[in-house]
């Protein structure tokens, strides 16, 4: 939940630089993922040709993938592979870095043991569709060059959530397990949308919403609804208004709304206001 999880963000172009690619690309804020694979046949085979000359005894395929292009002499490999951002078990996008550096952070991204809970989030713009060849299997894909690039799971973000005070080990994992899985519902989406990449990003970095969903079920009161929309003040220029809405399980008339702000005008959302009830 903290921004010290996230990898530091390169240096930003100049600002007539920023307006033009803000007019001509979309940003992305998108949770899910990342998988390798060859982009071509020769790319498949010089894998091949690598790992008949690598120890890979005992190691699955993932192990054996992550194993071959995570060693310094095959970065040259790593660099040819297509690296496919999955959400929701959809292909959504071919994901490539700003700079070629980055290249290490992508290796990261593939996980030698991966699990369904695992997920990245890449945060970057949105380009063409890549040139898909069909004889080699790859993907047509919209580009989504990356700026950031950071991986997390359902327990790493157990642990960024303060347990209340009071509340036993067992019922705080019970409750944040479903808290987690209500919230990260709504981001089944493509991360596209000023919607989308805000509701994204306070799943992912307002740990707020959490908080305030733990005090509303230790006061008997059920998650209800999450909605995104665009807020009455500077809906034109990418404000979003993030509202949840809690309704008691005793009198179901009896509603709670709370709702924050969030700026998505620029390629990282930020918050312009702090979680506050609203009606």
């Amino acid at each position: 939940m903290s921004d010290d999880r996230l990898a530091p963000e390169a240096a930003a172009p100049p600002l007539a630089a920023e307006k033009q690619r803000q007019h001509h690309h979309s940003y992305v804020f998108a949770i899910g993922q990342i998988r390798a694979q060859s982009r071509n046949p020769g790319v498949e085979k010089e894998f091949a040709q690598v790992v008949g000359a690598t120890d890979t005894r005992g190691l699955t395929t993932d192990e054996v993938l992550r194993e071959v292009l995570a060693r310094p002499e095959n970065r040259y490999l790593a660099r040819q592979m297509q690296y496919v951002l999955t959400i929701q078990g959809v292909d959504t996008y071919d994901v490539v870095p700003s700079f070629s550096d980055d290249y290490g952070k992508l290796i990261e991204a593939v996980r030698p043991a991966p699990h369904p809970l695992d997920l990245d989030v890449v945060v970057g713009v949105r380009g063409p569709l890549t040139a898909a060849d069909s004889c080699a299997g790859q993907l047509a894909l919209p580009v989504l060059e990356f700026q950031q690039l950071y991986s997390f799971d359902r327990p790493s973000l157990f642990k960024a959530i303060e347990k209340p005070e009071g509340m036993s080990g067992k019922r705080f994992r019970a409750t944040a397990d479903e808290v987690l899985t209500k919230i990260l519902q709504i981001t089944e989406n493509a991360g596209a949308t000023p919607q989308d990449r805000a509701a994204n990003f306070v799943a992912c970095r307002y740990e707020a919403v959490y908080l305030k969903t733990f005090e509303a079920f230790a006061d008997d009161y059920a998650l209800t609804s999450i909605e995104v929309r665009p807020a009455t003040v500077g809906g034109d220029k990418g404000v979003m208004n993030f509202t949840v809405t809690y309704t008691s399980r005793t009198t179901a008339d009896i509603r709670e709304k709370y709702s924050v702000l969030v700026s998505t005008q620029y390629m990282n959302p930020y918050l312009l206001t702090r979680l506050e009830p609203t009606l």
